[in-house]
């Protein structure tokens, strides 16, 4: 069975934090011994301004690519990190003409999925950090991808995006990815003290029972001072709550998997 986890950010809505979890998690996950890839599938480059620093290839390189990619070809393409930190597959403002080309390919939709099929030996976990809208390059992410990861924010209208995500992982599940499972939904930028943070929590559980997360990331200065120095919450303030609420979660993640895993849960 194939051991490397695929789990994709996805959110249609923009300002949840998809970006911000994307890092937080991947760190966190590199830091516990495993290997992890990054990918930034969004064209407004955020992942990549993290890393604060050129790279050679870019996303959109594959997507214009017309040759399946060998594994030597798609190693190529990433940008190799130290300290810990996970490696990235980097993206600029080219990505944000891919749909256009992809609407002339047959294959359109597999494309991220057949890249990644040479990495599997490569990397423990491969998170994908998506734009916030439903587009093809969301649907790679999604036809490639074990796991959909959804955050919110603690708003009423949050369902509503929660619904069109579900519908859409429905699909794809049906038409290309029959393994496609929603690994849960993740409360962001959560602040304790107001009531409607209580009311909406109430509603997602209601709505979505054990498929929201116990856990919740909570709004920190520690996080937002991180994203301006370009790293992770981790290793910004390690004392901090920011950094102890994405550790929480990434124990909780690494158990969902482990239990979607013993279900035999792979992609075909």
């Amino acid at each position: 069975m194939n051991k490397q986890k695929i789990i994709t950010v996805a959110n249609q809505k923009g300002g949840v934090g998809k970006t911000t979890i994307t890092m937080n998690l991947g760190t966190a996950l590199a830091k516990k011994g495993n290997r992890v890839l990054l990918i930034d599938s969004d064209p407004q480059a955020n992942l990549t301004s993290y890393f604060g620093r050129e790279t050679e290839h870019t996303l959109d390189e594959v997507y214009l690519s017309k040759k399946l990619p060998s594994k030597d070809s798609a190693l190529q393409m990433i940008t190799t990190t130290e300290n810990g930190l996970p490696d990235i597959l980097a993206a600029d403002k080219s990505l944000s003409g891919v749909d256009y080309f992809l609407l002339s390919r047959s294959n359109r939709q597999m494309v991220l999925r057949q890249f990644l099929d040479q990495l599997t030996a490569e990397y423990d976990f491969i998170l994908v950090d998506t734009p916030p809208s439903l587009n093809l390059l969301t649907v790679n992410a999604l036809v490639a991808s074990h796991y959909v990861l959804i955050p919110v924010q603690s708003e009423f209208f949050s369902l509503e995006g929660i619904v069109k995500m579900r519908e859409l992982i429905e699909e794809v599940k049906k038409d290309w990815n029959p393994r496609l499972e929603l690994l849960g939904v993740l409360q962001s930028q959560v602040t304790s003290r107001r009531r409607l943070t209580s009311d909406v929590e109430q509603i997602l559980k209601g709505e979505l029972g054990k498929k929201l997360f116990k856990s919740r990331i909570r709004n920190t200065a520690a996080i937002t001072e991180s994203t301006g120095h370009g790293c992770s919450v981790i290793d910004y303030s390690s004392s901090s709550n920011g950094s102890k609420d994405f550790l929480d979660f990434t124990d909780e993640v690494i158990m969902r998997v482990n239990e979607y895993s013993e279900k035999g849960i792979q992609l075909l």
